[in-house]
């Protein structure tokens, strides 16, 4: 086997279907599919056995108790049999050159640990996908990782020794296990942006809160303080995280998750999750919040007063970002 691909599972729902067959129809049918069951309550552990009779390369996994997301993961790459382990989320869609490609690129440049690519947003259609350039070469990656994560998670295909050599992924850094990664992993290993899209990257208006937005925001600049002073304690890193977070203003940070998801959406064609996103978001904000939104931007004015009615750009093709 050339590699493993590592799928943990919860609550997938009906897009898991689209995500086992997108691997298992890979050009290169020479791999191992480690797919582990988090203790799902909906139908995808059914889903998963009805995929296993029938391909004896899916070797799945399925948990009595929820174990969670870092949990899951390291045990995944415990479990491996390669040493090249891809990473695929369990609502994204793999391009069928997309193992073959990851294979090939580590097994020429010994040095990188982690190479992800470039991806796509997918889009009501293909032709509506938006492809996502990120930094390629390790320098770049390198300058911008300790202020921005620029890999895709789902994207990557990671060197599974090594990664287990640095502790794998931390609970710790919930929401951002695979930030705080990358930043530890840059200290003295190479990461790289393979500069093809490899990937149909979903975003989905379900479960997107602005809660959970600024939950994740504060693991984030934990995974940040921690790189900065990896001597640190946790308690300590997460004393730090919370006083630079407070110096962050939230309304702005919550209004530029809202302006960022619902323009993405529509862009895709998706104006019934663009819509839904928007409304979901503002409900979850203060009266004083929401005017002090509407009233500094007439974008959001309009929002809140009409329906979507302005025609999706970059219909008909796939767009650049």
């Amino acid at each position: 086997m050339k590699c493993s691909v590592l799928l943990p599972v919860y609550n997938a729902g009906e897009p898991l279907r689209e995500a086992i067959e997108s691997i298992l129809s890979q050009d290169d049918p020479d791999f191992e599919f480690l797919i582990i069951e988090d203790c799902s309550t909906d139908a995808s552990a059914a889903m998963i056995r009805s995929f296993a009779q029938t391909d004896t390369r899916i070797r799945a996994i399925f948990h009595e108790r929820n174990a969670g997301l870092a949990a899951t993961l390291n045990e995944g790459l415990r479990e491996a049999r390669c040493d090249l382990v891809a990473r695929m989320d369990q609502d994204d869609m793999a391009l069928p050159n997309r193992l073959s490609t990851q294979v090939l690129f580590l097994r020429t440049r010994p040095r990188v640990a982690v190479a992800g690519s470039f991806v796509y947003h997918m889009g009501r259609t293909p032709q509506l996908d938006r492809l996502v350039r990120l930094p390629i070469e390790h320098k770049d990656i390198a300058d911008i990782l300790p202020r921005n994560n620029c890999l895709y998670h789902p994207s990557t295909m990671l060197r599974r020794n090594l990664i287990l050599s640095l502790g794998g992924y931390r609970a710790d850094f919930h929401n951002a296990e695979d930030y705080d990664l990358w930043l530890r992993i840059s200290r003295a290993h190479e990461l790289a942006n393979i500069p093809v899209p490899l990937l149909r990257y979903r975003l989905s208006a379900t479960g997107m809160t602005l809660g959970k937005k600024w939950q994740q925001a504060f693991y984030a600049q934990m995974a940040i303080v921690s790189y900065r002073c990896p001597e640190w304690s946790i308690e300590q890193v997460r004393k730090q995280a919370a006083l630079e977070l407070e110096k962050m203003d939230k309304g702005d940070f919550l209004f530029g998750v809202v302006r960022a998801a619902v323009e993405d959406l529509r862009l895709l064609g998706q104006e019934e999750d663009a819509r839904r996103t928007w409304w979901l978001f503002f409900r979850e904000v203060g009266f004083r919040q929401k005017l002090r939104l509407a009233t500094t931007s007439g974008w959001a004015f309009r929002q809140l007063l009409q329906p979507f009615t302005a025609p999706v750009r970059g219909a008909g093709s796939r767009q650049s970002i």
